[in-house]
């Protein structure tokens, strides 16, 4: 059985819980769980990756069962295997990592600026249930 990819997000931030909405309306084929930083299996996965806890203030992880994959390479991670036309982002890969990497710093800088939804961490009405069906558990951060 091959691991699941899970996605670590900060559930405080409305950049990200938008991030994350924009994922589960285009993941069709629910190729990637979700898991809060501050939750169980958010926390199980940042372990299990020898990661710093801190590192979820401003990061999103993408855990592939093997290894966890950060900042810029994780959003074209996710985007490039949702396939066409979000496959396409995978040219991003072309930019240098210091460089993407450096733009993701930036926007996790503005972040607690960025207007998202007022209640963080709460799904839009319309997504909850798909969103909820694909929350990680510490199981699927083990496996």
């Amino acid at each position: 059985m091959e691991s699941p990819r899970i996605v670590v997000f900060d559930g405080d931030c409305g950049l990200c819980n938008g991030f994350v909405a924009w994922l589960v309306r285009h993941d069709r084929a629910a190729l990637h769980l979700l898991a809060g930083s501050g939750g169980k299996a958010g926390r199980a996965v940042v372990r299990r990756a020898g990661l710093s806890p801190e590192i979820t203030a401003s990061t999103i992880i993408l855990w592939n069962g093997e290894r966890a994959i950060l900042r810029s390479d994780a959003v074209i991670d996710i985007v490039s295997a949702l396939g066409w036309p979000w496959r396409g982002a995978r040219i991003l890969r072309w930019v240098p990592r210091g460089l993407r990497d450096a733009i993701y710093a930036q926007a996790a800088r503005r972040r607690p600026r960025i207007e998202g939804d007022p209640v963080c961490g709460v799904p839009p009405r319309e997504l909850a249930q798909e969103w909820r069906r694909r929350l990680a558990s510490v199981e699927d951060a083990a496996a």
